[in-house]
């Protein structure tokens, strides 16, 4: 089994290649503003390095975001090109997720404007739905999460920030994940948009 994984929905571009469940190799890097123009070019290198193609891949692994309003098209444009000219089956995983992986920990995703997106999750399952705060008022969410670590861009609410693997988290949690029936259906969890909807209503 030959799994693609790529996340672009927000700081980091993130290229993986795992082969029966072995990390044959990843590329990950700050510098959210050449998504778009590198995904591609980095998919390419891993396969030529590996002698894979993309029929070769059997699977592949994308975030949905919260996220950027363009990085997380970014991969899930590729994810459904493949899904067109291909047989690759595909899993979504949330971003904050991905931060997260395995952790008992408070997710958290930089969402500009003084804002943050925030997920709580301990051994891959959502304890608190995934929402979109105020910095200002990350403090009081977490006095109900006191034994909790905070990972993603943790330093926009204060905490110390620390290197995540996403491709290794991205893989394990997609182990729980089904396959998506309607590719041409799945589109980006963009929590602003629920945000908006409440303020024209």
């Amino acid at each position: 089994m030959l799994s693609l994984l790529m996340d672009t929905s927000n700081q980091y571009l993130m290229v993986a290649l795992y082969e029966d469940g072995k990390c044959l190799d990843v590329i990950q890097e700050l510098g959210s503003k050449k998504q778009s123009e590198n995904a591609i070019p980095y998919l390419e290198k891993l396969l030529n390095q590996y002698h894979k193609e993309l029929k070769d891949v059997d699977e592949m692994i994308i975030t949905k975001g919260p996220g950027s309003y363009t990085g997380e098209r970014v991969a899930m444009t590729i994810a459904k090109t493949l899904s067109v000219v291909t047989s690759i089956k595909m899993k979504s995983i949330s971003s904050l997720a991905a931060y997260a992986g395995l952790q008992k920990c408070v997710s958290v995703i930089d969402a500009r404007s003084q804002k943050v997106f925030v997920g709580v999750f301990n051994q891959g399952k959502a304890v608190l739905k995934e929402q979109l705060i105020l910095i200002s008022e990350f403090e009081e969410l977490m006095k109900e999460y006191k034994d909790y670590e905070v990972v993603g861009q943790a330093e926009v609410v204060g905490y110390p920030s620390q290197e995540i693997d996403l491709a290794k988290n991205m893989y394990l949690l997609a182990q729980n994940e089904e396959y998506i029936d309607n590719v041409d259906a799945l589109v980006p969890c963009y929590l602003k948009d629920v945000e908006a909807k409440k303020i024209c209503l």
